[in-house]
């Protein structure tokens, strides 16, 4: 950790350590080292930084925290100015920029907040990301005093990160800057005219490597498309996944590989080798689960091993009532439930339980939250999905935004089905538009197919499916 003495943003350079301080262009830096980061170490570091005195009488001790990330090539001098004057007149004990890209400023910290973070933090051993502190202050936000740079123009739904932590995000950042994004004034004009720029590697890849599931649940489009997945008998071979996933890397540099497209991963016979194949490749791996199935040992093996932080779970549950369960996702729950207290136990920050929002369960998720969140387990309320009214409408409310944007998943998702086919999107179940198969064309050619695709959602044209569906605003990495 890199951190300010002085109330002086800091911009690029390096320090002559035996220079005046009346002298110095710019603020005095000092380092904390961690072997490990996580957001309970962050903030540990925090009180350690907050607490430091002066290097000298000449030097008064830390009057505020200046805390960003390294690999920001692109930090604007002028909002981490105005960051700053705005948190000092205020006296704020917390201060950020919001509706920039990521990147571009600061979070300015009071001296005296890392203390009262710390009861916010104490079971926090997930790994540092980026919104790390926001997300541990939001957890209590009306219990401190908070400022907020707003941007002139709202980008949060483009998401794009000025950041060089990715190939990814260094092509966009590089491309951005081309066209004349140079500064958070430049790049607020910039972006909006050249969202094109902004679909260049893809960072999730679904893949179906079974077609088998021991539950036809009822809002799972597969059951109607291709017969009950209870009957599926085809598996992915796991030399075809393993170089899948090596070719995967070498283009994309980093990836989630998801392991959980139309089917139950655990159902697959050499599941354990799958994970641990794209843990080797390089790839974070995330495993959505019914939770049935699973070879107890094998999770306390994963779970023991080097690569556990990169492995991420979600159990799909969906009620706590008995009879609720059944009626929408089959048999099982006993077993679902206690797999989900299991990965809970031996995976903590990186497992997730969830549940569908619909009609049928509305009136109870706050009963499945309470449930879940008294056993110390990580909740997610899904957004209904009706895979471009192939399914009947099925949410309780609307929440797609008021005005149509390019979908997020046409941009960074790459969805590979058993036979190594890659629909546009996984939401077009009747392949009316395939990009290729990647067991017999290159992934990058394959990949440059949906640029047409694209440059429609781009100029605001929605054609086929996409004219149906409301998943484009949804997240997923």
């Amino acid at each position: 950790m890199f951190f300010a003495d002085s109330d002086t943003p800091v911009p690029h350079g390096t320090l002559e350590v035996g220079e005046e301080p009346e002298k110095q262009p710019f603020a005095r830096m000092r380092v904390i080292r961690r072997d490990k980061w996580t957001e309970k170490i962050l903030v540990e570091a925090l009180i350690t930084a907050a607490k430091l005195p002066g290097e000298s009488p000449q030097l008064p001790p830390v009057e505020a925290l200046f805390y960003t990330w390294g690999d920001f090539p692109l930090i604007d001098r002028d909002i981490s100015m105005n960051l700053w004057k705005l948190h000092y007149k205020f006296d704020a004990e917390y201060s950020f920029s919001d509706g920039y890209p990521v990147g571009l400023a600061p979070e300015i910290l009071s001296v005296l907040i890392p203390e009262k973070l710390m009861p916010l933090a104490v079971n926090r051993d997930n790994p540092v990301a980026r919104d790390s502190l926001f997300e541990i202050i939001r957890q209590d936000i009306n219990a401190f005093d908070v400022e907020t740079q707003l941007s002139p123009v709202d980008l949060r739904m483009d998401r794009v990160s000025i950041s060089t932590d990715t190939r990814r995000n260094v092509n966009i950042a590089e491309q951005l800057f081309a066209a004349g994004g140079v500064d958070a004034e430049s790049l607020c004009r910039v972006i909006p005219d050249n969202r094109l720029l902004l679909r260049n590697l893809p960072a999730f890849f679904p893949i179906q490597i079974t077609d088998y599931c021991p539950q036809a649940c009822s809002y799972c489009p597969f059951p109607k498309f291709s017969g009950d997945p209870r009957d599926g008998r085809n598996y992915m071979p796991l030399d075809v996944f393993e170089d899948l996933c090596r070719r995967i890397i070498d283009f994309a540099g980093d990836a989630v590989i998801g392991l959980s497209l139309w089917g139950e991963p655990a159902a697959h016979p050499e599941i354990g080798k799958l994970i641990r194949a794209a843990l080797a490749a390089g790839s974070r791996v995330l495993i959505e689960t019914s939770g049935i199935g699973w070879n107890r040992t094998l999770l306390e093996e994963l779970a023991g091993e080097k690569e556990t932080d990169r492995i991420m779970w979600i159990v799909s549950l969906d009620a706590s009532d008995p009879e609720l369960y059944r009626t929408l996702r089959g048999e099982g729950q006993v077993e679902a439930e206690e797999t989900a207290r299991h990965l809970t136990k031996l995976f903590g920050s990186n497992c997730w339980l969830q549940a569908v929002r619909m009609k049928e369960n509305e009136e109870h998720l706050e009963e499945f939250y309470k449930k879940w969140n008294a056993e110390g387990a990580q909740v997610i309320i899904q957004k209904y999905d009706s895979y471009a009214s192939y399914l009947p409408e099925r949410q309780p409310a609307d929440l797609s935004p008021l005005q149509r944007f390019p979908c997020w998943h046409l941009k960074r998702d790459m969805p590979v089905l058993i036979d190594g086919s890659v629909p546009v999107c996984r939401d077009d179940l009747g392949r009316r538009d395939v990009s290729g198969n990647v067991f017999k064309e290159n992934i990058e050619k394959v990949w440059a197919a949906g640029n047409e695709l694209h440059v429609k959602h781009v100029s605001g044209e929605f054609p086929g499916p996409c004219a149906d569906c409301d998943e484009y605003y949804c997240f997923n990495f």
